[in-house]
């Protein structure tokens, strides 16, 4: 399936999605709710638009493979698109010197932010890697989360989720003018970074490997030292306890949204013995996985 539409302009985006698609809308507090038609799909988007820039938290799942189109040009009226996936991936087409926007959109978990080139105060082709840089410092990676974790469908959290988008804008524009972020990678050079991003990448794409670290710096083109070093500057975090917290936050997720067995989801995260998953998912979460799916099924639905 091709999915073709105006993406610069948010309200003829919005109103293509409605008129083209089928797409339901439902206003909310200074943004339209979005939600997709059974019969292409599950989910929906949260567009906020606002005088300078646009965003929207969207997450779906189209049944058949999809692939968004649009005939605007690239970096039309100054915009600058960027891409965020909840599993840390960033895209621009802009940045990228892209010359159409198409990409694959069959499952998405993410948001979509465009900024006008004006109130980025960096030339162009050095933006990407600082809005890589930035969104690897351990306190956006905190914010990036809260936005992931807040429910955009449920408009009580509107407000709530609005700001924290608007929070995450701001502080960009701030480390763009002072690059106070670059003090939290200090001792850390360009080739270093891009190889814990390579073992990020790694990381997130499958939490159910095992991996050691003479694996993963070997994958990541590191020496272990290096990477231990590098990886907890710029995460926060050691290798392993960052493979747990990820591995108890993809617990989390599918414990409220998935009724699969407990047994299942702890081998799906990469445990096998369930004792050891159900100590460490209370020690993150206040509770083990069966008393939060039976709290789920209180308070949830």
């Amino acid at each position: 399936m091709d999915l073709i539409l105006p993406y610069i302009n948010p309200v003829k985006f919005r109103n293509a999605l409605i008129a083209n698609y089928g797409f339901s809308n439902q206003e909310a507090w200074n943004s339209n709710l979005l939600s997709m038609p059974k019969e292409l799909g599950k989910g929906s988007l949260h567009l906020f638009i606002r005088n300078d820039i646009h965003f929207f938290r969207g997450k779906w799942s189209f049944k058949e493979e999809t692939l968004f189109y649009s005939d605007d040009p690239v970096g039309k009226k100054g915009f600058v698109d960027f891409r965020i996936g909840a599993n840390g991936e960033i895209q621009s087409c802009a940045i990228e010197n892209r010359e159409k926007f198409e990409f694959e959109t069959t499952k998405v978990d993410g948001m979509r932010i465009f900024i006008p080139e004006k109130f980025l105060p960096a030339a162009k082709n050095k933006v990407h890697s600082q809005f890589e840089k930035y969104c690897l410092d351990s306190n956006i990676i905190k914010l990036l989360e809260n936005v992931f974790s807040i429910d955009h469908e449920d408009t009580r959290n509107i407000m709530l989720l609005e700001s924290k988008i608007l929070e995450f804008v701001h502080f960009w524009s701030e480390f763009l003018c002072r690059k106070e972020i670059d003090q939290h990678f200090e001792g850390v050079n360009d080739h270093q970074l891009n190889c814990v991003k390579i073992a990020l990448h790694i990381l997130n794409e499958d939490l159910s490997k095992t991996m050691t670290i003479k694996e993963l710096s070997r994958k990541s083109g590191i020496n272990e030292c290096d990477l231990k070093k590098c990886f907890r500057t710029v995460t926060g975090l050691p290798v392993r306890k960052f493979i747990i917290k990820r591995r108890m936050e993809k617990a989390k997720q599918m414990i409220d949204s998935t009724d699969l067995p407990i047994y299942e989801i702890c081998q799906e995260i990469g445990y096998s013995n369930r004792h050891y998953f159900a100590s460490l998912y209370k020690k993150f979460h206040g509770m083990n996985p069966s008393e939060d799916r039976v709290c789920k099924g209180l308070f949830g639905s």
